[in-house]
């Protein structure tokens, strides 16, 4: 491997949701805080964000692309 093309890594803090903190390596050397993880987004939670509009992104897709023919 060639010296001195990869960066260097340091020890980070990254804050879950919770509060946790949880300690790992990045080449940035800042903290970082988690606005969306494993406790809140809806490919773990099973919760979907947009239920209000069942069926209006088809109708609107429709709606749109009515005078097409494919």
């Amino acid at each position: 491997m060639k010296k001195d093309i990869h960066p260097t890594y340091h020890e980070i803090n990254v804050t879950t949701t919770d509060g946790k903190i949880i300690k790992m390596y990045s080449s940035v050397k800042k903290d970082m805080v988690l606005s969306t993880d494993n406790l809140n987004h809806s490919a773990w939670t099973g919760q979907r964000s947009n239920t209000g509009d069942k069926g209006q992104r088809a109708a609107d897709f429709k709606k749109k692309f009515d005078g097409f023919k494919f």
